[in-house]
């Protein structure tokens, strides 16, 4: 990786850290689906922008970190843990999604590979037409 890859990937990172806290934060005050629908959203964007996976969960970590002495006893922990599985598992939805479908591309080209070498067999073999 260059140096400008590396800060290219940095300020990647940043911006990221940037957008997650403020979604994050709203989504555990909240817990409402406007705010689980931005954590989607947020995924949406990291995915789009081509943003590293553990960059994302990275941010994610350092976020939960900042908020969780603020609980008030391990109840409240427990219950800001839980919020951040969720809104987690929003964010990471639309990862999921991409790599599924990469996968499925994977597949038929896979596939077609697999009839091109069938098909030059045939036209490669006597008579073959």
């Amino acid at each position: 990786m260059t140096g400008a890859e590396r800060s290219t990937r940095a300020a990647g990172a940043e911006r990221l850290q940037q957008d997650y806290r403020p979604a994050f934060l709203r989504y555990l005050s909240r817990r409402d689906e406007p705010s689980r629908h931005a954590g989607y959203e947020l995924g949406r964007t990291a995915v789009a922008r081509g943003e590293a996976l553990l960059d994302l969960v990275a941010a994610h970590h350092v976020t939960l970190l900042e908020v969780l002495p603020d609980a008030r006893d391990p109840g409240e922990a427990a219950s800001m843990c839980t919020a951040a599985s969720e809104f987690l598992t929003e964010v990471l939805a639309s990862f999921a999604m991409a790599s599924s479908a990469f996968a499925g591309a994977r597949q038929q080209l896979q596939e077609a590979q697999e009839e091109v070498v069938l098909l030059r067999a045939r036209l490669q073999a006597p008579g073959g037409t």
